[in-house]
């Protein structure tokens, strides 16, 4: 994975920070993110599963002093920056960089993943779309999950975008039912809902990777100040171990064999 520069305050966060002999365990709450399997799965009668609560469980391992309290509190994304700036969630997995986060949040400089953004389309689409250009240019109706950091960013090129809803499920069945014509999601979930939903012979993805972001750990600025330190060299050390990816592959497996939700 590529590490990206750090910024001053990183640079700042970096440094060794002193330990209190009294503070004991460190909890960091955090907030799960719905609708978007598998990164994150909440579990009737059982505690969320998916990417990020493997990565979350893998820091406390190589930082024991870390805990982690609010993995079954699944919210949208717009709940989650509610959260993380009133300081009621210490940290969120897995987002993308925004103005808005960069605010309210230090993004811990190691990404835990790229994400591929894609378009699932009826299985009988022909269209050729290699680019957002050619998307623009087709000017179809693309649905995405409501409160998405790309949205604005489609809506500038003059796609027409339906953000009207948070499931992502509704979302796949909308081109089923033929409401809209692609649905542009990272190419993880769409995996996971397209064979969840058992959709294979009706709903494809197209082949193209019309957009990469790497997916940061956000500890808000109301946080406890040993969290960005701590979480950092936590995050190194899977990185460097190379546990970031032995996660994200066992949930990108493609096949089908890898974790699911049963």
């Amino acid at each position: 994975m590529k590490i990206f520069p750090l910024t001053a305050l990183n640079a700042i966060l970096l440094a060794a920070l002193p330990w209190s002999a009294v503070a004991g365990d460190l909890v960091l709450r955090v907030t799960g993110q719905e609708s978007l399997p598998p990164k994150w799965i909440q579990q009737q009668g059982g505690p969320s599963t998916g990417v990020c609560p493997d990565i979350l469980a893998a820091i406390s391992r190589v930082e024991p002093r870390i805990r982690f309290t609010g993995l079954d509190d699944i919210r949208s994304a717009l709940v989650i920056e509610q959260n993380l700036r009133l300081g009621t969630a210490d940290i969120a997995c897995a987002l993308v960089s925004t103005p808005l986060r960069r605010h309210i949040a230090i993004a811990i400089p190691q990404p835990l993943y790229i994400s591929r953004q894609r378009l699932a389309a009826a299985a009988d689409d022909t269209a050729q779309i290699n680019s957002l250009d050619d998307l623009a240019r087709l000017k179809p109706l693309v649905t995405t999950s409501r409160g998405a950091a790309y949205i604005d960013q489609l809506r500038s090129r003059g796609i027409t975008v339906d953000d009207s809803t948070g499931s992502n499920v509704t979302n796949l069945r909308k081109i089923v039912a033929g409401h809209v014509r692609y649905f542009y999601m990272n190419e993880l979930t769409l995996h996971w809902l397209i064979r969840e939903q058992k959709l294979q012979d009706k709903v494809k993805l197209m082949p193209a990777v019309l957009k990469e972001d790497s997916m940061f750990l956000w500890v808000s600025k109301k946080a406890p100040p040993q969290a960005a330190p701590l979480l950092v060299a936590a995050i190194k050390k899977l990185n460097d171990s190379g546990e970031l990816a032995r996660i994200y592959a066992r949930w990108s497996d493609e096949s089908g064999v890898g974790p699911r939700n049963n």
